[in-house]
């Protein structure tokens, strides 16, 4: 068989350690025609000097560093590392996940005979014992529409860029990431491109590469929390524009909670005020947030980020989620 060019591009972080465990695992994949660009976004002169010596070790992984002139952010390194590829399938993934032995060599595999535009595999989850799959079948879906409906569905498509190849002709010159968007990356990137590009593609139940959750040894950026409240008008804009309105009317009740699910989680004394009176203007306008939603949602983040660990707390926020879905209804 044929053996492609599979162009890697991984963007990484003040994550030396863990990064290089990331690289190992692409080192001793089975499939062996590939490049891995590494782009650091602008890691203290410790971890890069990490990176610099493992790189020297195989001349497959290049590192570069973010342009000057380039925002900060994993999205303007991947989009820098497209513009340096050569392969003619791209392989996106993160610099704290690990692939499996076989997992290049199964896309490649499954991608070349059906001539897709893109695979999609699924990815495990580190726990006790080794890694587990809690992808269910409402993943499985095989046309674009279908596929848009679910990333903004009840249960939420989860493609993340680790689990899918590429065609690089689909997507060079065609498509960039959006680098003022932080988080959401992922699910940005693949609704634009269903959208846009209408891409045939397969998904497989396999498990071919493996997800670190963030933890003391993988811990969060000092920006996270903000970087998500900071992302959501951004990709309530996208959406809007992107997905077909009789979608975005199926699920917008789905949307909305959604909203309530990430304040609920993320909001934390590190944030202000006004950075969640941004979000509720702009989900007023994209998701017709009713005035005693808006109203509710302000009541959780105050819950969240001035009364955390005050006795009563728990049963407040499921009372504000229990009335703030009865008002979808």
């Amino acid at each position: 068989m044929n053996k492609p060019l599979v162009s890697i591009i991984i963007p990484t972080f003040n994550k030396a350690k863990l990064a290089i465990e990331t690289f190992k695992s692409i080192a001793n994949q089975s499939y062996t025609n590939w490049e891995c660009i590494i782009v650091d976004d602008g890691s203290v002169a410790g971890d890069y000097k990490v990176l610099h010596t493992f790189v020297k070790s195989d001349k497959r992984f290049s590192l570069h560093k973010r342009p000057i002139n380039k925002k900060k952010g994993a999205n303007a390194c991947r989009n820098y590392g497209l513009s340096l590829s050569k392969g003619h399938y791209i392989q996106f993934f993160d610099s704290d996940d690990v692939m499996l032995e076989n997992c290049l060599e199964g896309r490649v595999e499954a991608i070349e005979p059906l001539n897709l535009d893109l695979v999609i595999f699924s990815m495990g989850i580190y726990c006790k014992g080794g890694f587990k799959n809690d992808d269910t079948s409402d993943v499985m879906v095989n046309t674009w529409e279908t596929a848009l409906s679910a990333f903004v569905g009840k249960k939420r498509l989860p493609w993340n860029l680790q689990r899918t190849l590429y065609r690089a002709s689909l997507i060079k010159e065609r498509i960039i990431f959006d680098e003022n968007l932080n988080r959401f990356q992922d699910v940005e990137f693949n609704i634009r491109l269903l959208s846009q590009l209408k891409p045939k593609f397969k998904i497989f139940s396999q498990i071919d590469c493996v997800y670190r959750r963030a933890n003391s040894s993988n811990p969060r950026t000092k920006s996270f929390y903000k970087d998500v409240f900071q992302s959501i008008p951004i990709f309530l804009e996208s959406i809007h524009t992107e997905i077909p309105s009789d979608i975005l009317e199926h699920n917008r009740d789905n949307l909305k909670i959604w909203l309530f699910n990430l304040i609920g989680l993320y909001a934390n004394k590190s944030l202000q005020k006004g950075e969640l009176n941004t979000v509720i203007n702009v989900a007023k306008e994209k998701l017709y947030l009713s005035n005693k939603q808006k109203i509710i949602l302000n009541l959780l983040f105050f819950s969240k980020t001035k009364l955390k660990g005050i006795k009563g707390v728990v049963r407040l926020n499921s009372y504000l989620r229990k009335n703030y879905i009865k008002l979808n209804a």
